[in-house]
């Protein structure tokens, strides 16, 4: 798709950027998201059982409602937002790896906080 091929060509003149404008991206989902349950909230959208595939997909209790449905893509689309604009930040910063925050000690957690 053209989204693709332009988004592909950004990664290789700016990874900094394109991880940027994923972040941005990702946070108007989450904004939509947000508006998507105040609808549900206000009783415009029904609140219907959430579909079995949804229950299993992001381990929801069997009862859920639409509304869990989107809360829990919501809180994935802010994970994806925050991560987004992470790595942008380590990329400017010069800390592109994963690895420098690894802890070698095996007697602490391996990602050091």
């Amino acid at each position: 798709t053209g989204f693709f091929a332009v988004f592909s060509l950004l990664y290789m003149v700016s990874p900094r950027t394109a991880h940027r404008v994923v972040g941005y991206l990702e946070e108007e989902a989450v904004t939509s998201y947000t508006h998507f349950i105040g609808e549900i909230d206000a009783g415009r959208i029904e609140n219907v059982k959430a579909p079995e595939i949804a229950v299993a997909y992001w381990n929801l209790d069997p009862e859920s409602t639409l509304r869990d449905v989107v809360l829990a893509v919501r809180a994935d689309e802010a994970l994806h937002r925050d991560t987004n604009h992470h790595f942008s930040d380590r990329i400017r910063a010069k800390r592109e790896s994963l690895f420098e925050d690894m802890d070698t000690d095996s007697n602490k957690p391996h990602i050091k906080y």
